[in-house]
């Protein structure tokens, strides 16, 4: 699915309204009425639980005089005319109204004298703690700071207690980055009904405590618009997930589906490289070698019966660059540590590959303490660097939209892919796009993770899977195990052995 601006949307608006053909009032009432079903369905659990009669439910529908505000005005007609108890309340941002915003006044009738207008800080209602409001005060239409009275009513509706529905976007959100951002002057919502497409600020971690629960509603914008529009940004959901998973054929054979390498195995580390190794094996490769010393070795002996072992002659660490013959991709960084010999052996690993290399964990350390390398990685790389290793990369720490620009920046200069992982894990390609992926959970904020995502990623890609489609495909599968896994645990008690034990489920579900 694209994830497209405010710009672009009001283009697919414009291209609906002239080739449906239809008129701008009546695409907002079709989009509101699509929130207006949402809300009317999910009504009973909107409402505390001790207001249990519908007749007791009161909706505050809070409206710019904007288009936003149309949309609100919209709803605010529906719900009262299926005997819902509402309140509008109209804040007067400009001394100008949209010409949608006007029509859908008139169409109040007879609430129209009811509707509280807020002009100045005494008209502000005082919002009950039982209510439901309706933000439809901005939605993508900011792209300046909020000040003034719009400013005083968001923090009215924040300090309610009251659950917040926003229409399209949290009021005092902006469409894509984080400039000028002031948390106190953004609705906290609960729910967003967003129209089409999901937005780039709901994936932002700065973002995270305004933003609910998301539900992308179709207003039926056109298709062929949709299908052509270029954008920069994709989501990686099920369903491209699922154009990517290849099917394997009958005749095929462990030939068919590549050898991986994964190097690691630093005295202290072995775990880490255990849990890449296992994900590797749950991921498609045919063969998988794991490059160790003695005691690495002996560990995969004893829990990897499937995985082959390659030695290295170090005690502890990194010390020796295998042969890289017969190898179709190498996972690098889980467990290896930033021993002398590893950094050495890191560098001529960079030299001699042929074959995708994705680098994690002190790979990427080393990586960050050795810029100038970034020139010489092999085409199709893949870097998985968690916020820390990509603050290092990037050589200064940066806000969520601007790590997502630096990503771009340096994956289409090197010809690398960048997966950032997080909440929301980032993919950027050398063309400049980025896929954000919508699997995952918080319990897997532990120790190991990481190293199970590189190990999958590694496992796609040797086994035929091209780097964007290993990473994207990864991420995804990575994030869908997790959320299966905790089916079965809590939040707390989540760790990345329950997520390997899922990898298979996750591929099932796709």
């Amino acid at each position: 699915m694209k994830i497209l601006t405010a710009e672009k949307l009001r283009e697919a608006d414009s291209y609906t309204i002239k080739h449906e053909p239809i008129k701008s009032v009546d695409l907002m009432e079709r989009a509101a009425t699509a929130c207006f079903n949402w809300i009317y369905d999910q009504a009973p659990n909107l409402f505390p639980p001790n207001i249990t009669e519908e007749k007791d439910y009161i909706f505050y529908v809070v409206c710019g005089v904007g288009n936003n505000g149309g949309d609100g005005l919209v709803i605010a007609r529906q719900l009262s005319r299926n005997g819902y108890q509402v309140k509008v309340v109209v804040v007067h941002i400009s001394d100008s109204q949209s010409k949608d915003f006007k029509t859908n006044f008139d169409r109040l009738g007879k609430d129209k004298k009811n509707a509280i207008d807020v002009k100045s800080e005494k008209d502000v209602p005082e919002f009950p703690d039982d209510a439901v409001i309706i933000d439809a005060i901005f939605g993508t239409g900011l792209n300046r700071p909020v000040e003034g009275i719009a400013r005083v009513v968001i923090q009215a509706m924040n300090q309610s207690g009251s659950q917040v529905v926003a229409i399209d976007m949290p009021s005092g959100l902006f469409d894509c980055n984080t400039a000028n951002f002031e948390p106190d002057a953004i609705t906290v919502s609960n729910h967003i009904l967003t129209f089409q497409t999901p937005k780039l600020a709901f994936f932002l971690a700065e973002n995270s405590q305004h933003v609910g629960k998301v539900h992308i509603l179709d207003i039926g914008l056109d298709r062929e618009f949709l299908e052509h529009v270029e954008s920069d940004y994709h989501l990686a959901d099920n369903v491209v997930a699922s154009r990517l998973r290849r099917p394997r054929g009958r005749f095929t054979h462990k030939g068919s589906f590549g050898h991986a390498l994964l190097i690691g195995s630093q005295k202290g580390k072995y775990g880490a490289s255990m849990l890449s190794a296992r994900s590797c094996l749950r991921s498609g490769c045919g063969l998988l070698t794991v490059h160790a010393d003695d005691a690495g070795a002996a560990l995969i002996h004893q829990f990897l019966p499937e995985a082959m072992h390659s030695e290295d002659g170090g005690k502890g660490h990194f010390s020796s660059l295998p042969k890289l013959d017969g190898y179709t991709a190498i996972g690098v960084g889980p467990g290896l540590g930033m021993h002398e010999d590893s950094i050495r052996q890191l560098k001529l690993l960079i030299q001699e590959a042929k074959v995708p290399l994705i680098l994690d964990a002190d790979a990427l350390n080393i990586l960050a303490e050795n810029p100038t390398w970034m020139a010489f990685l092999p085409k199709n790389t893949i870097l998985t660097p968690h916020p820390g290793e990509f603050a290092r990369l990037a050589g200064e720490k940066l806000s969520h939209y601007d790590c997502l620009q630096k990503q771009r920046e340096l994956s289409v200069k090197h010809g690398i892919y960048i997966l950032l992982k997080g909440a929301h894990s980032s993919l950027s390609l050398p063309d400049g796009k980025i896929y954000i992926n919508n699997t995952g959970n918080p319990g897997m904020a532990t120790g190991g993770m990481g190293d199970t995502l590189t190990g999958i990623i590694t496992g796609l890609a040797a086994s035929g899977y091209g780097p964007a489609e290993a990473s994207i495909l990864g991420m995804f599968v990575h994030g869908r195990a997790g959320d299966l896994a905790l089916e079965d645990q809590s939040e707390e008690s989540l760790i990345a052995t329950d997520l390997i034990n899922h990898i298979g489920k996750a591929f099932q579900s796709i």
